[in-house]
């Protein structure tokens, strides 16, 4: 997920002109990248049939690559380990007896817009 990261940064520099350093503040900058990308995305029936939005494997990669950028920071100011979570079969951060789980969240702001504010 660091690998993702660092792309995170380079995608979020070549496509939006933004550059990310891992401060805690940096998040807004992912949310307004976010917001973008949301923006972009075909809404309801008639516009995913006219108008190509980007694949699932698109949406995924991003999702990994801001997730994971997020997760970095995170997981370097509180701690824990990046894992699988078996009971859900996701991704995300173990930090003891709790997880988060940054590229499902970036996932339904993708999805959901801004009530899924990151």
């Amino acid at each position: 997920m660091m690998a993702y990261a660092e792309d995170a940064v380079d995608f979020a520099f070549s496509k939006f002109g933004v550059s990310l350093d891992y401060a805690n503040d940096s998040i807004r900058d992912v949310e307004s990248i976010a917001e973008k990308l949301f923006q972009t995305r075909p809404k309801g029936f008639l516009g995913k049939l006219l108008r190509r939005g980007p694949s699932d494997d698109e949406v995924q990669m991003v999702c990994k690559m801001l997730g994971g950028y997020i997760g970095e920071i995170y997981r370097r100011s509180k701690g824990g380990d990046w894992a699988i979570n078996d009971e859900l079969q996701a991704l995300g951060i173990n930090h003891g007896e709790s997880w988060v789980f940054p590229p499902s969240k970036v996932y339904k702001r993708l999805t959901n817009g801004t009530e899924d504010n990151l």
